[in-house]
Formats: structure tokens, C-alpha cells, sequence
């Protein structure tokens, strides 16, 4: 009686995580947005204590504001900040409208990307910091930051929505437009003028999607335990 009673208490916490925690989805309550980004913080810094056990995220954690806002790690907080659709949707939903060609396939890649994709590469940018490992420029940063939320996805098994994530961002490239002038050194360009370029979707979805491309085409990249490890320099 007693086995029956613990595998219930066991199945009931494995339901009811799962439940909160979907992703790749729209998220319209922020209850529910942060207790998921939440838990994936706390199950991602159980994951780089395997390589550091020392390892802590100081307390880090999600914010979701009323009002809209991009999502973002912010250090002077150590808070990771994401609003739910229904807040983002008037600022963001004509723009990915236009991208995407429709409102399904706008909501579809917010989804995708919004809330699913840039969780762990929100996490990766306070990975950065509470290392101080911060890289020393601003597309080695991003870049750093999608390596971690590609070999996150995959260590959970999620290949399908990266498949979904990679069939969607080829698709939409082109519609975007690559801010760094010709003969210019894109690292060196994309810092100089990263406040610049963060608001212009057009041009910082550029640096996005097609960093999210190359990487997801990397046949050389290794598992999640292994990249982490670079934070911890013997």
C-alpha cells in the first residue's frame, strides 16, 4: 500500500510538471510563465552542477511584467524578463503577421521561438554572467547564448520543435535584412551598434535567425555536459 501511495505522489509531481511546463507554445497566463521558466531554471542549474557543483544562478528568476517589453536577461536584476501573448500580441503580432505571412503561422512561430527557443537562451546570457564569462562582444554573445538553447533543447529531447524551429527560420530569412555593411567585421559592427539594432526587428531578427541556422546545421557541435564545461576552466 505504501509503494502504491509513493508511485502516485511520484506520477502526480511528474503530471503535474509536465502540465506547467509545455513550451514552444503560446503562454497567456504569467503564473504559468514564470513557474515554467522557473523550474527550467532550477533544472538547468542542477544540470551545469554536474560539471561545477559549486554552481549557483544567485537566486535567479522570471518576471512577467503587464506591460510589454522584449524578453530579456537583465544582470543588474539577475532576472530573466518575458511578458505572455496577450501582452506581447499588440506590439508584436502584426510584425510576426508579416514575416510569417499569417496570424496562425505569426502565433505558430512565436510559439516556436518566443516561448520555447529563447528560454534556455535567456538562461545562457545569466550562465554568462554568473560565470563571468561574458563573451567580449555582442554577436559571440547571442551566438554563445543559441549554442546553449540548441544543445538544452536537444539533451530533453526536443528535435522535433528544433526541426520545427530550423524548417521555419530558413523559410523566413530572407525577409530579414543583414544589418553589417559589406566589408565590415560583423562582430565588431553588431556591438558597436547593438542598442541600434535591437530596435530593428528586421535587422536583429537577421542576426538572430541566421546564427539559429548555422548552429542547428553544425554537425560539430557537442552534447550540453560538454559545451558547459568551458565555463569552468581548470
Amino acid at each position: 500500500m505504501k509503494k502504491a501511495i509513493i508511485f502516485f505522489f511520484i506520477y502526480s509531481l511528474c503530471v503535474n510538471a509536465q502540465s506547467q511546463n509545455q513550451y514552444f507554445q503560446l503562454y497567456t497566463d504569467s503564473a504559468e510563465l514564470k513557474n515554467g521558466n522557473d523550474s527550467m531554471i532550477r533544472e538547468f542549474e542542477m544540470m551545469v552542477k554536474k560539471t561545477q557543483p559549486s554552481f549557483s544562478f544567485n537566486g535567479l528568476s522570471t518576471e512577467s511584467p503587464n506591460t510589454f517589453m522584449p524578453g530579456q536577461y537583465r544582470s543588474k536584476t539577475n532576472k530573466i524578463y518575458q511578458v505572455t501573448w496577450p501582452t506581447a500580441k499588440p506590439a508584436m503580432g502584426p510584425f510576426l503577421t508579416s514575416v510569417m505571412g499569417s496570424v496562425e503561422e505569426g502565433e505558430k512561430g512565436a510559439g516556436l521561438f518566443f516561448y520555447g527557443f529563447f528560454f534556455p537562451h535567456e538562461i545562457g546570457h545569466a550562465l554568462h554572467y554568473n560565470t563571468k564569462m561574458v563573451p567580449g562582444n555582442n554577436y559571440d554573445a547571442e551566438y554563445e547564448a543559441n549554442v546553449i538553447a540548441v544543445l538544452y533543447w536537444r539533451s530533453k529531447g526536443r528535435h522535433k520543435e528544433l526541426d520545427q524551429c530550423y524548417a521555419m527560420a530558413k523559410k523566413i530569412l530572407p525577409k530579414f535584412v543583414n544589418p553589417v555593411p559589406e566589408n565590415a567585421d560583423a562582430k565588431q559592427y553588431i556591438t558597436e551598434h547593438y542598442n541600434e539594432l535591437s530596435q530593428n526587428p528586421l535587422q536583429y531578427g537577421y542576426i538572430q535567425f541566421s546564427q539559429i541556422v548555422t548552429i542547428l546545421e553544425d554537425k560539430s557541435l557537442p552534447d550540453f555536459d560538454t559545451y558547459i564545461s568551458k565555463y569552468f576552466p581548470k
